[in-house]
Formats: structure tokens, sequence, C-alpha cells
């Protein structure tokens, strides 16, 4: 295509007002989005919404460690009083800066006593059936009872048992040990005991602090205060104990810290992101283009684009997730294709216009636009809501520096003056990339089919993996996992509940339903309030068994046995009348045995989040023949599970159905997309294939690096479909629409095709260096998928495509009839005028009419004229019809133009005119044709075409006309619909009588030989004129 420039636009090339005007409207636009949009650094919200994960979700959240600081207090030595006291300073500067509501287990430890008395004194309630008979009944054997005598007697006479008289004459059996040993496990680690109230590990080298904050763990700008704090207690502490000789080490844990290093963490990939995205595009850019700088502009439009997205996206979402500010440098780079092929169609060594190269680029990147953005709002179908975000982010980022590159860039940069002749080796690069033909295709091949045995998609279902951390919080997390076991190994059942006392008569009925599973060892331990506080219904159940195992038999034999033992050991044989009382058929609770407000905590017990209700988190230990499925199928309708295990299962299955989803709804769009805007099986199987190769080769990669699938790696299917296939896109177009690959324009499609590649590589490869490990692996897919599409188009389609087009070439010319020879020359053009010349032949009757109108005709034609070419399909019928012939044409349409001159081929000329102007020729011409255009021409402009059409024939030549009257029916549909056409293009028509024609055609000096009008409406008429001999 040759741009051409009037001299009235020459003299304005830039137009820095509105450049101005649109830098403050976007900086503005930006401006409002980033004051409206909160940015979310919890990765953990954006899972689906699947119940398992949900629950799961529901249950972390609620679960007391969110909220809680750890620290792991350590020292090199064996030295528990020392340990305790360096922990002591710590509570201390802890509760000092008023950022906890509680620090240590004080609480807990002055609540034990009244705690260990509530137990004491409502054991008949403690009780079920079960536990009496296995571990009452052992305890009342005559040897038993004298041995626990004996050990209470020592115990009495030393110091271990000062304060104990009321709990021994309570309780003689000690059976509120067997209540109070419930509550082991809560505790984080088996091989652990407390100390001064404090958890002390079994090596006495390790100390457990636990704190919670008075704000949301969650809260980054609270956790920059926490950090704060806990790096200046750590001084502090750390010279004490230099004094001392000692190492300490502080190893805090928490969400805080996790929250806090991945918004951290991501905004440093942010940054570095979009900088050096920025800085290796813009060294490409300057080594693409003749006029470097020009290359630059390439970015004005990609960031004007993403910055008015960031306001169309706040007004569509309240936060927008940290994970899709890491794409912004990589937003850029894919928004940048269009401007690139945009400005290397303008900086030519030409007067270019930019509405011309607006429009070339437009005609063949739309379908390329169309399917990258179709990939990237599919997104929203995928169930995640972070890939909901990114893919509305992308689309609307490409969208808008769609509309900017053309339709405010042309507006800047109205026309570009010539560059100076340059040699541009990136150019001359690129060009060989596409001549490898068979031997590149043949490479292609075998290593698509070498990566197809490695190209099976694994995926990494690890909660932590979705949030990234600093090597010092990683360490600490480590440290505390290894000292005092980790959260993530138990199951977790959250119920809630109007009130505490609802909690409680709800872990009745969880705890009744749960002893199968303890029984069958599913489960091996865990706690539920109701152990020790039991509601209603299981106190009275339990007091019911406690009268029935204490029957008047038992009991007797027991006073006897431990009246015998008391005498045996000093006891007086009175001495335990209060736990007689317990043992009578008419002993009840005192009252209610409410939860007291200090232990609700460490219970697990606290207010939702919203503060709307009670939640109560209950820990498990699974055992050997603990089944997931089942466990949970059972007990959901109790509340909300969080099984690590089954966690990670439903994940796995997720992500891979989402993946195969996604692949399936993408892959299905973009099918029927390029299916319906080619028209061409084969040619959309074509474009195809660099696709298949690039989705083999990444996956095959990703397998040999030992790289699993992730949340962020569901945009393969995006990538390599969605934007993968833009390249072949561009390549087959290109082929569509050049035709020859020595082509100029193919030559910067070619080019606009590798750089739109390698600044998008560009953009995502950066992103492999980023900390953040969601971040990194999108960079790693995305980047491996976009390199082996570039390398799939560059390497496929051009073979391919030369072999197609020349196998359609030779069949065309073998033969057949003369309509099928005539769609034969469109068949490798694009879609439109290869349907509008097999409907122009199908549906216009002039093919019909035109030989009747032809017979008798001129014996030898061997050039024509045609006046209003249109897509040239009325010139090839001529060109059929007379085999030695040549069509010389001309139309106003470029694109038009481009249709009909590849349509004719080597047999003519069409150039871009508009009549009174001729098409030139070698010799008089011996037939002019002026079919469906006279309406369009005003009386002088009729009158100089056809007088100039007649100086252009031979004596004896001919014309051949259809033109439209103005209908005289009532309702003339298709007429008015034309007419409307014709308005909204803003098209004059001149409607005539046959009188008026027939005298501008006499006053031209053409002899009228034929009239005709055909047809039910009588609305066209044929005109047969000749020149005078």
């Amino acid at each position: 295509m040759v741009f051409g420039l009037g001299s009235e636009m020459k003299s304005r090339v830039f137009n820095p007002y509105i450049l101005i005007a649109t830098v403050l409207a976007v900086s503005l636009l930006f401006g409002i989005g980033f004051h409206r949009l909160e940015i979310d650094t919890d990765i953990i919200d954006d899972l689906p919404e699947e119940p398992v994960i949900q629950d799961a979700l529901h249950v972390f959240k609620n679960h007391e460690i969110q909220d809680q600081l750890v620290i792991d207090v350590s020292i090199d030595k064996e030295d528990v009083g020392r340990l305790v006291e360096y922990a002591g300073r710590l509570e201390d500067e802890l509760r000092a800066s008023g950022l906890f509501r509680t620090v240590g287990l004080r609480d807990f430890g002055k609540s034990m006593p009244a705690l260990a008395t509530s137990v004491t004194r409502n054991l008949p309630v403690l009780f079920t059936e079960k536990e009496l008979d296995e571990q009452v009944r052992p305890l009342i054997e005559t040897d038993a009872i004298r041995k626990r005598l004996g050990v209470l007697h020592r115990d009495l006479a030393n110091l271990d048992g000062i304060g104990q008289t009321e709990f021994i004459e309570n309780d003689p059996l000690g059976l509120n040990r067997l209540v109070m040993a419930r509550l082991g496990s809560l505790a984080p680690s088996q091989n652990a005991y407390i100390y001064r109230e404090r958890l002390i590990s079994s090596d006495n080298r390790h100390l457990l602090v636990i704190a919670t904050p008075i704000s949301s763990g969650t809260d980054t700008l609270f956790s920059r205060k926490i950090v704060e704090l806990l790096d200046n207690v750590a001084k502090v502490l750390g010279e004490e104990a230099s004094r001392k000789a000692d190492r300490i080490t502080l190893a805090p844990v928490g969400a805080y810290r996790v929250a806090l290093d991945n918004e951290l963490i991501a905004r440093k990939d942010v940054k570095k992101a979009i900088l050096f995205a920025t800085a290796g595009i813009a060294l490409l850019l300057l080594l693409a283009f003749p006029r470097p700088y020009i290359g630059l502009l390439s970015l004005l439009p990609s960031i004007a684009g993403t910055m008015t997205a960031f306001f169309v996206f706040s007004l569509m979402h309240k936060s927008i997730s940290i994970m899709v500010l890491g794409f912004g440098g990589a937003v850029i780079s894919m928004t940048i294709d269009h401007v690139i092929a945009y400005l290397l169609f303008l900086d030519r060594p030409q007067w270019t216009l930019g509405k011309e190269a607006s429009h070339e680029v437009r005609s063949i990147g739309l379908l390329a636009l169309m399917t990258t953005i179709g990939a990237f709002a599919a997104l929203s179908f995928s169930g995640f809501p972070i890939l909901k975000q990114l893919g509305q982010f992308t689309f609307l980022g490409m969208g808008l520096s769609f509309l900017f590159v053309h339709f405010v860039f042309p507006k800047i940069l109205p026309a570009m003056p010539p560059s100076r002749p340059r040699t541009i080796p990136l150019q001359r690069a690129v060009n060989r990339l596409a001549r490898f033909g068979r031997p590149g295709l043949g490479v292609a091949v075998c290593l698509a089919v070498a990566m197809l045995f490695f190209a099976k998609p694994v995926f990494n279902v690890n909660l932590s993996s979705m949030n990234t951390v600093s090597k010092e919080t990683a360490a600490a997390e480590k440290l505390v996992a290894d000292v005092w076991g980790n959260v993530l190994n138990k199951v977790f059942l959250m119920v809630q509940g109007d009130s505490v006392a609802e909690l409680q008569d709800k872990g009745d009925h969880f705890l009744k339903t749960l002893e199968p599973e303890m029984s069958s060892g599913a489960l091996t331990s865990g706690f539920v309030p109701s152990m020790l506080f039991p509601g209603e219904s299981r106190r009275a159940a339990n007091l019911a068994a406690w009268r029935e195992f204490w029957n008047s038999a038992r009991v007797s034999a027991l006073k006897q046995g431990i009246e015998k033992a008391s005498v045996e050991v000093g006891f007086a044989p009175t001495a335990f009348e209060p736990f007689y009382r317990i043992l009578e058929p008419s002993w009840h609770p005192e009252g209610e045995m409410k939860i007291p407000e200090e232990l609700q905590a460490f219970l697990g017990i606290k207010k939702s989040p919203d503060r709307s209700s009670w939640v109560q988190v209950m820990t498990f230990t699974t055992g050997n023949s603990f089944d997931s499925e089942h466990f949970y199928s059972a007990y959901r309708a109790l509340g909300s599970i969080f099984d690590p295990a089954l966690f990670s299962k439903r994940l796995g299955h997720l992500l891979f159905s989402t993946f195969l989803k996604m692949l399936a709804i993408i892959g299905a769009g973009v099918i029927v997309l390029v299916l319906l805007f080619f028209a061409d099986l084969r040619l959309t199987l074509v474009a195809l294939l660099p696709v298949v190769f690039s989705f083999i080769c990444t996956l095959g990669t990703l397998n040999l690096l030992g790289h699993p699938l992730d949340i962020s790696t569901l945009m393969l299917s995006i990538v390599a479909i969605g934007m993968g296939i833009d390249y072949s896109l561009f390549f087959v177009r290109s082929y569509q629409r050049y035709g020859d690959p020595s082509h100029p324009s193919f030559g910067l499609m070619r080019m606009a095709v590798f750089m739109s590649a390698a600044t998008t590589i560009v953009g995502f490869f950066v992103l492999c260096f980023a900390e953040h490990s969601l971040l990194k692996s999108a960079g790693l897919t995305s980047t491996l998928a976009i390199g082996y599409a570039l390398i799939g188009a560059f390497l496929i389609i051009p073979p391919v495509m030369e072999r197609l087009l020349q196998d359609r070439e030779n069949a065309r010319s073998k033969g057949g009839s003369p309509e099928e020879r005539v769609l034969g020359r469109y068949r490798n053009m694009e879609a439109y005028p290869r349907l509008f010349a097999r409907f122009k032949l199908l549906l216009d009757p002039m093919f019909k009419e035109l030989p009747a109108l032809l017979n008798p005709g001129p014996n030898e034609v061997r050039t024509i004229i045609d006046i209003g070419s249109g897509h040239g399909v009325p010139a090839c019928w001529f060109l059929e019809r007379f085999p030695e012939s040549s069509v010389y044409g001309i139309d106003p349409d470029p694109e038009r133009v481009a249709s009909a001159s590849k349509a004719v081929g080597k047999r003519g000329l069409i150039v871009c005119g508009r009549a009174p102007e001729m098409p030139e020729t070698p010799v008089p011409a011996d037939m002019a044709t002026m079919l469906d255009m006279m309406h369009y021409l005003d009386d002088e402009g009729l009158r100089l075409t056809l007088e100039r059409l007649h100086g252009t024939l031979r004596p004896g030549g001919v014309v051949v006309i259809r033109t439209v009257l103005k209908p005289e029916r009532k309702f003339p549909w298709s007429w008015w619909l034309e007419d409307l056409k014709l308005k909204a293009h803003r098209i004059p028509a001149y409607y005539r009588s046959l009188q008026e024609i027939r005298k501008k055609i006499v006053e031209a000096g053409f002899v009228i030989e034929h009239t005709s009008m055909p047809g039910a409406h009588r609305e066209l008429i044929w005109f047969v004129l000749k020149t005078r001999q």
C-alpha cells in the first residue's frame, strides 16, 4: 500500500495541544483511580468459592494463630531460669508498647487454680459412661487406692503438698487429673512443659511467648510498628545477653509478618518490573526504527491505556490485588504491539498520514486484538478472584491502549515527514528468521514431538506457596514449626453461635458425634471445650452415667478400700467425706458450668472478626486410619472444617479442572472467532499450529525445569492461546493482504510481530527475577509461552502458508466453470472480499444477464476499462469470459483497490482514483464497464466521465452500463436501506430518470445499442453503448 499526503497537511505534523490535554486527562484519571483503590496484599483471599477451600479459609481467618504474634525465645545453653528471665523482659516490653491486648500465659496461669477447683467440684458431669469404665474403674482397685493414697501422704509431707488439702479431700483418686489432661491436646507441642506460667521446650533451650495484637495482623501499617518494636527489643536483649556471655535469639512469626513481607516484596517486584521492562522495551524500540526517537513514542499509548485502565478498574472494584499491580510492566509490554506496528508504518521514507497508518495496522491486527482481549476477559470465568481481576485489568489496558493509538495518536501526529534512508540490522535479521523454510519447520516439529513426552501438567497446591516471605521470616517459621509443631499438620473444625452457651451445646453434639472417630483411631487426640465445660445435654447424660456407675455396692466397696488404705498410710478415716458426697445419688451441680472469660481465647473461643457472633476453633490430631473425604462429608454440617491434606487435594483438582476449563473456553472462543473471521477452516488450522507448538513446548520445558503449575500459571492458556495466536494471525493476515513475503509492508508486519513478542517477553522475563513466588512463576510461564509462540510463528507459518497458497493457485489454474475460476482468484484473500465475491456471484443477477447483453458482442476483446471496480468481481468475470483480455480499473477505496488488484493479478491494473479520472491503458480499449456507480456522480462528473471514456475507446468500442433508477413502488425496502447507508457515510447520491441518462449518453457521443430493465421492480437498467466507427 502506498501512502499519500496532501500538501495542506505537510505544514502540521505535530499537535502539542492534544498531547498536553491527553497527558493531563490521563494523569487526572489515574490519580482518581489511585485514590479510590485499596491495595490488597492478602493473596489467600483470592482463592475460589469452593466449599472445602472456603471452609479452610474461614477456619484459617478465625483461628487464634491468625491474630497472634508467636515468638520463640532461645539461648545457647540449658538454663531455664535465665531463659525465663529474658522472656519476662520481652513480655514487659510488649505490654508497655500498648500494641497488644494480651501477652504470655499469665492470664491462663492465673485461671488454672480456679479451673482445677471447678473441675474437682463438678467431676460427676465430666465423665462419659465409656470414660468411667475405661479410666475410672482401674483407679478403684484395692492396690490402686493404696498406691494413690501413699503418694498423697508423701506429697503432704513436703512442699509439693502445700495448698493441696482441699483438692485431696475432694478427689483422693485424682480424677481431676484425668480431666485436666485433656488440655494437653491444646499445647503446640507434646514435648513441652509449663514452668512459672511459661511454655518451655523439652530441651530447656526454647520458650514460647504468645501475644495478641490490638489490631488485625494483616494491617501492614500496624505490622510495621510491631517490626520496629521487636527490632528494638531484640537489640536491647542481645546487648544484655552478651554482657552475661549468653547468645539470645528471637524468632517472631505471625500473620503480621507474612502480610508485611508480601507487600514489601511485591511492591519491590512491581517497581523493578516496571523499571526494567520499560528500559528493555525502550532499548528494543531504539533498534527498530529509522528514527530511534520515534520508537520511544510507542510507550506513550501503552502507559496511557494502562493508567486509564486503573481508573476504569476503580469504578468496578474497591481494591486491587498486589499481584495484579505486579503485572503493570507486563501489561505495558502486552499493549505495545499495535503501537509499534502503527509507528513502523508511520516512520517511512515518504510522507505518511497517521490515519492511513492506523487503517493499515487495524486491518491486519484487529483480529489479534480481539482474540487477546477475549482470552483475558475469559479469566472472569476462572473462579479465582485474583485471575478475574487480572483479566479485567489487562483487557481494559489493552483495549484502551488500542483506542489511544488509533484514535488519539493520529490526532497528535497527523502526519510524518519522510525519514532519511537508514539500514536497520534488526529488520534484516527478522526477515531472515522467516526464511528458514522447510528445515525450520522440521526443527519445530522435532522439538514439539520431543517435548510432547514431558508435556504433562503438574500442579503445586501448597498453601504456603501463595505467599512469599523474606528469608528471615521463612527461617523463623521453620524454627517454630520444628520446635513447637506445625499448625498445618492437624485438622481444625470451627463452629459459630450467638453465645458461648450455644457453642457449649454445639460442642456437646459434636463431641458425641466424634467419639467413633476417636475410638477407631482415626483421631488420636483433640480437645473440645465440652470436655471441661459440657453443655446442658452432656451434663445430664454424664450425671446419669455417673450415678449408674456409682451404685451402692461400688460406693460401699470404695469406702472400705479408702478407709483401710487411710489407716495404713496415716490418713484419718473421715478425711475424704467431701468426696463421698459427690458419690451420693442426690448430688447436683451447683449451677451452669460457664466458660470463664479469661479462658475463652485459650480454648479457641472468640468473637468473629465482624463481632456478629462467637466462634470456636477445635484442633484434632489425625491417625493412620483417618479418611479426609469421609470426615469432611460426615461432619461438614457441624461447622467449617480445615483439613490441610483435603485442602491440597481439592485445590489440586480445582487447579486442574480450571486449567482444562480455561483451555476449553479460550480455545473454543479463539477457534470460533478466527474461523468466523477467516471463514476458512484450513487457514484457521494453520493459525493454530504455533499455539499448539507453544503449549506443548511450554509444558514440557516447565516439567524439565521441575517447575509445577500454580494459580498464576493458569494464565498459560491465556498467554499461549490468547496472546500466542496473535503472532500467527499477523503472519496469516499479512499473507492474505500482501501475498508476496518480499512486499515492504509484509516486512514491516514481520518487524511488528517480532517487536511485539520481544517487548512482551521483556515484560514477563523481568518477572522471572521477582522475589514473590507467584509473580516469578507467572513470569517464567509467560516468557516460555510467548517465546515458543514467536518461534512457532516464524518457523511454522511461512513454509505452511506458502505451500497452501501455491496449492490453491495450482488448483485454480486447472480449470472449472467461469464462476469457480473467479472464486479461485479470491481464495487466498481476506474473508470479506472472498465472501463478497461468492455472494456477489450467487445473488447478483448481473452475471446471468451479462451473457445475453454481450451476445452478439465484440469478437475480440483485449483491453477492458472498469470504472468503479469495487472488489473486482465483474472485472474477473470479464477476464474469464475473454481469456486474452486485460482489465484496467479505477476505484476510490484503497481497500477495494487492493482486493481487486490481487484478484486481477498480472492481467491488468487497478488504481486508486475517482471518476471522472481514467485508468491509463497501453492501447485504446475494446470495452468499458460502468456498473452500479453512475448515481455517485453529479452531472458535471458524469459528463466528464462519459466524454473521457469515449476518448479512451477504439472506434466501435463497447460500453456496458448498469445503473439505478429511483424506485416508484410503494415500499422499496432495499433501496431505503442502501440510501440510509449512503447517508450514514455522507456519500451523496444523484438519481436520474431514464430520459436524463439517455440524454447524457448521447451528448457524450455514444450510440445506444441496447437497453433493458430486468426484474419485477424495474429499478435497474442496462445500457450497451458503442462508439461510432
